[in-house]
């Protein structure tokens, strides 16, 4: 399910890899700065645009959550334009996506749709990034046993899901 901008985050052993093992580092520093009440807003002039077959997916709005929680704009982007397949307004409206937006997340698109929105846009194209099945998530075991280890509590699951989120969001974005 990873994209070349999403590289491997654990090995077959399930351990974090060097890449996953970044992720952690960046969250924990965005927790500690949480705690002490002063985030940055290191996100506020990039725009994430969310692409999402039928309804608006509760998984997306995580991430948008997460997302504007750094001061990123956030926009639901209806997929109408990519309906007609490879052909020259499906490549148009691919180019013009990547011009408005930094980044994109799709869920519940056909695989040759989010193929074509990382081969033509040239930004970091996701794949349902906020949801618990994505290899993010996988991290969540070792954020909150490395918390455990440091000083103050662990992180509650929402909180260390969003942590990660948002880590991967500064990690392809800045």
């Amino acid at each position: 399910m990873h994209s070349p901008f999403v590289p491997p985050l654990l090995t077959q052993d399930a351990s974090p890899t060097h890449h996953g093992e970044a992720l952690l580092r960046l969250a924990h520093t965005l927790r500690t700065m949480m705690q002490a009440g002063s985030v940055p807003q290191l996100l506020d002039s990039k725009h994430l645009g969310l692409l999402c077959q039928g309804r608006h997916s509760p998984s997306q709005g995580v991430v948008a959550d997460a997302a504007r929680g750094l001061g990123a704009r956030v926009a639901w982007v209806p997929p109408m334009g990519l309906e007609v397949g490879s052909g020259p307004q499906a490549h148009e409206a691919t180019r013009l996506l990547g011009r408005f937006y930094d980044a994109l997340d799709c869920e519940g698109l056909p695989a040759e749709w989010v193929h074509s929105l990382r081969r033509d846009s040239g930004i970091p194209v996701y794949e349902g990034l906020g949801r618990r099945d994505h290899p993010l998530a996988q991290l969540l075991p070792h954020l909150d046993r490395d918390q455990a280890q440091g000083p103050g509590a662990p992180a509650h699951d929402e909180d260390g899901h969003r942590l990660l989120l948002q880590a991967m969001l500064v990690h392809t974005l800045l």
